[in-house]
């Protein structure tokens, strides 16, 4: 009996499979799929869009090519080639999963996420990515945070984001080269052959940095504190407590007109904003570094099912 059972829930679900796949090729022919798609990437990234192409594929696969967003005429994204991958089982229930993987930034990021059925609102997202050109970041940020950097390197690593855009992330970089950076027009010298390392949180209205570290033959510089949110790091206040360990004599000219510890080490605060960083005393008071109570955050995915990088 339970074997009977069994081959009619397997026919079903075979049967509700094939009807919801011809169902959907019939009601989304590509044109209507393009603008829906457009639609949902706007409300939920705050870029606006453009698709070349997009079709849909067997096995409902969902095909982008040549896609674009853009907030003003400095801060553009080019994506040549997106694949969605919706769950079919998922549309069963009351949110809609979806498995996807983008080429960006002369690189590739993959993932999954979660949208409300009802409302249609991100809910939860988990973003691997695979050698980022760090230099094509740049594009996301304002003309003079781009004039004041640049940079060379593969970034590798994962985000996870759920409830209230609250998650955790794990960034590296091989090679880094910071080949310009200037702060409040004082150009800081090149750093080659850098390796480092980022990890932290994410809440609401900010970005908590647990660990920012590059680290050569010559210098290591350590990094920890608060940023705004990564998706708006130009603006908003950073707060960052900063040590600078110089190993060779190549960058031992920084220790003199850089702030000092009760232990003569090379430490201090960066405050301000991105744009616009201030290096200040540690002890300065009226910058003064807020205690932030650790909050924990529910993981989007289960470890298991995390790509490794």
């Amino acid at each position: 009996m339970s074997m009977m059972k069994n081959k009619k829930y397997i026919l079903f679900t075979v049967t509700f499979v094939f009807v919801f796949l011809g169902f959907f090729y019939i009601e989304f022919p590509n044109e209507r799929l393009k603008r829906r798609v457009i639609f949902e990437i706007e409300k939920n990234s705050g870029f606006d869009a453009e698709i070349e192409k997009i079709r849909l594929l067997p096995v409902l696969k969902i095909e982008i090519r040549g896609l674009k967003l853009s907030r003003n005429e400095f801060q553009k994204i080019n994506i040549p080639e997106a694949i969605l991958k919706p769950s079919v089982l998922s549309l069963l229930s009351n949110d809609i999963g979806l498995d996807f993987e983008l080429e960006l930034f002369k690189g590739k990021a993959f993932g999954n996420l979660v949208v409300s059925k009802n409302t249609s609102a991100l809910k939860t997202i988990l973003v691997n990515i695979e050698k980022i050109d760090v230099d094509e970041i740049r594009q996301v940020y304002s003309k003079s945070f781009r004039d004041a950097v640049e940079l060379a390197g593969l970034l590798s690593g994962n985000i996870n984001l759920g409830v209230d855009k609250s998650g955790g992330f794990d960034f590296k970089i091989d090679d880094l080269d910071i080949i310009k950076i200037n702060v409040n027009k004082f150009k800081l010298p090149q750093f080659m052959n850098l390796k480092s390392n980022l990890k932290g949180q994410i809440y609401k209205d900010k970005t908590i940095i647990n660990e920012l570290k590059f680290d050569n033959e010559d210098i290591r510089l350590k990094l920890k504190g608060s940023t705004p949110p990564l998706w708006r790091l130009s603006k908003g206040s950073i707060d960052l407590l900063y040590r600078l360990d110089v190993k060779g004599k190549k960058y031992s000219y920084l220790e003199s007109f850089l702030e000092k510890d009760t232990k003569g080490n090379v430490a201090g605060k960066i405050v301000g904003s991105l744009e616009k960083p201030q290096l200040k005393n540690a002890k300065d008071n009226k910058f003064k570094q807020r205690r932030h109570n650790t909050l924990k955050y529910r993981k989007t995915i289960n470890s298991r099912e995390q790509h490794a990088i």
